[in-house]
């Protein structure tokens, strides 16, 4: 059942693990997989919509010198809580329309005073109407101010369980964001303008260093593209729940 600390930010103690505070952002929101089944089963009363929080929280400092924990929930909106004055929102910023999977669902990333945001908005049936805006956004993180958005253009002609957002985790580099979308496209956004200035499409066969055979296909889940030493490694392939399956790690290096 849904309580008082569900779909919320939690602020615990290092020394004992008592609540410091909490910041609940829907309530009465406990949901299931039985609720997606004819028959109901072990539906709870509430039903969702299942907006909880899927992605990591951000603990970002302004260049101001002010602390700001940022959130991003299911629901597609936007949170800064003062982390020094019990959870307090700062501002919230309703980006996407949110549903199922995203929303926000994976993980944001910070540079400095900007917050990337990718955007899913997965299509999740009828219980999520409006109008899906999937991409990558750039907020300014003091005020919850959109700096740029970047609408998700799909790739989807001819592939099974496709969609064009962004689910993954994506990674702030020096100058840009990396994101990878459910249908396969892994992509590089300038910082100051969201212009989409490098992109690679996973969803195809790879021959393995060991002589195999594997493929990749809908970038997903909680690791987004890591960097080191001038490579970037990144898994491709996210077959649950309606999209693209694979099982590849790809590395990438300067020519």
């Amino acid at each position: 059942p849904a309580n008082d600390t569900s779909d919320a930010i939690l602020a615990l103690s290092l020394r004992d693990g008592r609540i410091v505070w909490r910041q609940q952002m829907t309530p009465r929101d406990a949901w299931n997989m039985g609720c997606e089944t004819e028959e109901r089963i072990n539906c709870p009363p509430e039903d969702g919509p299942d907006y909880d929080f899927g992605a990591a929280t951000v603990l970002a400092t302004t260049s101001k010198g002010r602390n700001l924990l940022l959130a991003g929930q299911k629901s597609g909106e936007v949170y800064a809580l003062d982390p020094d004055a019990g959870g307090t929102v700062l501002w919230r910023k309703k980006l996407g329309r949110g549903g199922i999977q995203g929303g926000v669902h994976f993980g944001m990333a910070v540079d400095g005073d900007t917050l990337y945001v990718p955007m899913s908005d997965f299509d999740g049936g009828s219980r999520w109407p409006g109008t899906p805006r999937p991409g990558m956004y750039a907020v300014d993180i003091s005020t919850g101010e959109v700096n740029w958005f970047r609408p998700a253009v799909g790739n989807c002609e001819g592939r099974k369980d496709c969609q064009p957002g962004l689910s993954a985790a994506a990674t702030a580099i020096e100058g840009a964001v990396v994101g990878g979308a459910m249908d396969g496209l892994l992509r590089a956004y300038d910082r100051s303008s969201g212009k989409v200035f490098w992109e690679y499409d996973a969803s195809r066969e790879f021959e393995t260093l060991g002589g195999g055979r594997a493929r990749g296909g809908s970038f997903g889940g909680a690791a987004g593209p890591v960097f080191k030493s001038g490579m970037m490694f990144v898994n491709a392939g996210y077959g649950i729940y309606f999209h693209m399956p694979g099982n590849v790690l790809l590395a990438f290096g300067p020519p």
